[in-house]
């Protein structure tokens, strides 16, 4: 039963940082197009920090569902 509801969240989060990366990338993209470095670096790394925990969350033992000492 707890296993289910940790996987249900780890799967939320997954669905949220999802949305960041595709948002930031939009944004990055939108930056290289006008030409601002600035921002197309700050959106780019903040995308690459979202898709990073993504697949640390999917790596994880709670979602792949083995067990656990707690």
């Amino acid at each position: 039963m707890l296993t289910g509801i940790k996987k249900a969240i780890i799967e939320f989060r997954i669905s949220l940082l999802h949305a960041k990366y595709h948002r930031n990338m939009k944004r990055a993209e939108l930056a290289s197009f006008n030409k601002d470095l600035g921002s197309f670096k700050r959106h780019i790394y903040t995308a690459e920090d979202a898709w990073r925990k993504i697949v640390i969350l999917i790596n994880s033992k709670s979602y792949k569902g083995e067990d656990t000492n707690g």
